[in-house]
């Protein structure tokens, strides 16, 4: 199990969306990325890719800390007519199949032992919920979790009083 990071995640994502066949756009966890995009000429490219949330906690016991990591992401498809329906439907239905192929993708990377998600993905934490994020942007949301450890280490040099704390 190796440690992890914010900036590992969204590079792995990023990369993520730029070796699959199927995915032809990437955003980042910033809402204004996802505003700036949307507002470029042509717009984003669908289907995309977005990352929504990160959150870092703790496990473990004094000895041995684990982070696990709740991250979400989308699979989004836009410019779908606000009154079809059935191209709403089917928008979130092919969403939903993307999404299997990247946590499928995700699963593999987590078997193989030189890779940094190595032992991590905690594939009985998936969920994927229909979203709608306007009248013509649809997708699935995707959630899961990712265990690694993390080494919570003081660093002495980080703190002037430590030496009268821990005498």
């Amino acid at each position: 199990m190796k440690e992890n990071s914010y900036i590992e995640t969204k590079d792995y994502f990023e990369n993520l969306v730029e070796q699959s066949n199927f995915i032809n756009e990437f955003v980042a966890f910033s809402e204004r990325e996802w505003a700036a995009k949307k507002a470029q000429v042509g717009g984003i490219k669908a289907p995309v890719l977005a990352l929504f949330r990160y959150e870092l906690g703790f496990e473990g016991n004094d000895h041995n800390t684990i982070a696990v990591r709740k991250l979400g992401f989308a699979i989004m498809f836009n410019k779908i007519p606000a009154g079809d329906f059935q191209a709403q439907y089917n928008a979130i239905y092919e969403a939903e199949k993307l999404a299997i192929k990247m946590l499928s993708r995700i699963m593999i990377d987590s078997c193989n032992p030189n890779h940094f998600l190595y032992n991590s993905f905690m594939k009985e934490t998936v969920e994927i919920k229909p979203v709608e994020l306007s009248s013509s942007d649809f997708g699935v949301d995707v959630l899961f979790s990712l265990k690694n450890k993390q080494i919570l280490k003081v660093d002495t040099n980080d703190w002037k009083d430590l030496d009268q704390i821990c005498r």
